[in-house]
């Protein structure tokens, strides 16, 4: 999301369904294309599992607070099926949170731009 407010929207969303599901939400960022998460789940609970009560459970409520998304996501998908989990056995939660804290949302999104770019620039036509 590119504007600031909706990503609020999409942050507290997502705390919700956490909390509905008794998910401890540590730590997040939501970026213009992704979210950082930093969570504990109930010992009943599996990584995979926790993850998809967390995206199925914020898209609904997320189509419910923006209601033009529906438009947008025509098929009801809001997430994309990908997902990233991994335990922070090996390394303290500190460096977890610092992580999360200093993700750079406006360079990935500048480094995004240059790709897109990229192949124009480097038209052979142009040099001729």
């Amino acid at each position: 999301m590119k504007k600031e407010w909706i990503n609020k929207g999409v942050e507290s969303c997502i705390r919700q369904a956490a909390r509905e599901h008794r998910i401890a939400i540590h730590e997040m960022a939501v970026g213009f294309d992704h979210v950082h998460v930093f969570a504990s789940i109930p010992f009943t609970m599996s990584p995979a599992e926790a993850l998809g009560k967390m995206k199925g459970r914020s898209a609904y409520l997320i189509f419910r607070m923006f209601q033009g998304f529906r438009k947008r996501y025509p098929k009801g998908h809001f997430w994309a099926p990908g997902k990233f989990g991994r335990s922070v056995s090996n390394i303290t939660s500190g460096t977890v949170k610092t992580y999360i804290e200093n993700q750079q949302f406006e360079k990935l999104n500048e480094t995004i731009e240059m790709i897109d770019d990229e192949p124009r620039q480097l038209n052979l036509t142009d040099f001729c």
